[in-house]
């Protein structure tokens, strides 16, 4: 197969190496000239993925339609606040003779339209249908992946002939996809336990009088405000006890490879948001998406705590402290 990859970040190279690995053709599309220059010389993206040596058989791109046009896959891995220009170019885009099948492997929710990925694309897209779409999420971190260490993702999927050809594409010795039809909650998990990570960061940062039980209580909680969310939004809730769900929320709030976790970990330090953004080298989607998910559960009445804790923390400068203890003593209530 030919597969194209809208976006050069270290999560879009880590899924080339695996469909190369795979025996797939690979083009690149990146905005920036400067960055598909760098990467064809350097084959080495040092501040995304350092020490992995990319394929020679990589290409890269800044022209979209050339580089989709006999595409049999697109991936979309473009950071979540850039999801809705990118697919207004590629809704711009003359429609392929062969549809190809488009996979979205971003997470987020968007803070103009409170839409999920898949929808955004599919509002721009108007020759793409819901059969020939699919979303690629689960706990996965793109510096693990690139060194093939082994893991499981979910490709989801309206139409399960879709999900099963993504599926087939992406596995391989170290790397086994499930299938899922449940689009929504597997969009909803991978966008939203960012948030709920950069909440287990603060609490990393804050040190004394938080620690594993307060961690623990942190994703079980948390795994509930997504849950809660995820029903009235139409979600499975077979999804939130699977890979899309608590496996991504656990590795997520965890992992040193974390963005999210380290964001938190700094504000819980007593830095601040400005100064963390300013000096970190990828993007932590869970701070657009802060903003996006308290909108969203606001907008749809489901109550959503810890999320509006972290947004308060975020975009309020509440004190994490003053946060963490006005959640312990909130109104007692059964589980």
């Amino acid at each position: 197969m030919k597969v194209s990859i809208l976006g050069t970040g270290g999560w879009g190279l880590a899924l080339g190496k695996v469909l190369h690995e795979n025996g797939h053709n690979l083009e690149f599309w990146t905005p920036s000239l400067t960055e598909a220059e760098l990467l064809a010389k350097e084959r080495e993206y040092k501040d995304k993925l350092p020490g992995i040596e990319l394929p020679t058989e990589f290409k890269y791109s800044t022209e979209m339609f050339g580089t989709i046009k006999d595409s049999d896959m697109l991936v979309l891995t473009v950071p979540s606040q850039f999801m809705e220009n990118v697919a207004q170019q590629l809704g711009e885009c003359p429609a392929p003779e062969k549809i190809p099948i488009v996979v979205n492997a971003t997470k987020g929710i968007s803070e103009h339209s409170l839409k999920r990925m898949s929808e955004i694309i599919l509002s721009y897209v108007q020759w793409l249908s819901e059969e020939e779409i699919a979303v690629l999420s689960g706990p996965t971190h793109a510096e693990e992946i690139a060194r093939e260490v082994y893991s499981a993702i979910v490709a989801a999927s309206k139409n399960e002939v879709c999900a099963k050809i993504v599926q087939e594409t992406f596995s391989n010795k170290t790397l086994r996809v499930y299938t899922s039809q449940d689009v929504v909650g597997v969009e909803l998990c991978g966008s939203i336990k960012n948030i709920i990570a950069i909440a287990g960061g603060i609490i990393d940062g804050l040190g004394i009088g938080v620690g594993d039980n307060t961690k623990a209580a942190l994703i079980t909680r948390g795994q509930a405000e997504i849950c809660r969310l995820g029903e009235v939004l139409g979600a499975s809730p077979r999804t939130f006890s699977g890979l899309a769900g608590i496996g991504d929320l656990i590795v997520t709030c965890m992992s040193r490879h974390s963005r999210n976790r380290f964001v938190g970990e700094q504000i819980g330090k007593g830095k601040t948001l400005n100064e963390i953004l300013a000096h970190i080298k990828m993007v932590a989607e869970g701070v657009p998406t802060a903003r996006s998910t308290y909108a969203l559960a606001k907008k749809v009445g489901v109550e959503m705590p810890i999320v509006n804790a972290v947004y308060e923390v975020l975009f309020e400068q509440k004190d994490p402290r003053t946060a963490i203890e006005e959640l312990m003593t909130r109104e007692l209530k059964s589980e």
